[in-house]
């Protein structure tokens, strides 16, 4: 019985050991971890950061006349905005106008008009 003991001790003093000896979780999940998080803030925080600076640049920039088409698909030409800003009136026809949220006008279209007067040089 003394000779399980004297072992069951000796285990115990290496269990203990083992344990000052080795690393905290911290210590070995820590320096990856904090590897992820920084790759993922410049693979997609700053990216869309910026995307989303360049859409409300954008938007704030538009202005009355201004050939547009939506997120939907309409083109149209913008004739007026709401009074707090969020809406936009859009002429599609002669006498069809649509109100639509400033938000889901895609892109800005140049009109084939001026596309034409630009292309045109004078032949003499």
């Amino acid at each position: 019985m003394g000779n399980w003991s004297l072992l069951l001790n000796h285990v115990l003093l290496l269990a203990e050991e083992a344990a000052k000896e080795s690393p905290g979780i911290f210590e070995i999940f820590g320096p990856p971890l904090m590897i992820m998080i920084m790759l993922y803030y410049f693979f997609v925080i700053l990216p869309q950061n910026k995307d989303r600076k360049g859409r409300d640049s954008f938007l704030d920039h538009l202005k009355k006349n201004d050939q547009v088409v939506t997120i939907g698909g309409i083109y149209g030409t913008i004739s007026g905005f709401s009074a707090d800003g969020t809406q936009v009136t859009i002429r599609v026809d002669d006498n069809t106008r649509i109100r639509v949220r400033k938000s889901s006008i895609e892109s800005v279209v140049k009109s084939e008009g001026s596309d034409k007067k630009s292309d045109e040089t004078p032949s003499k």
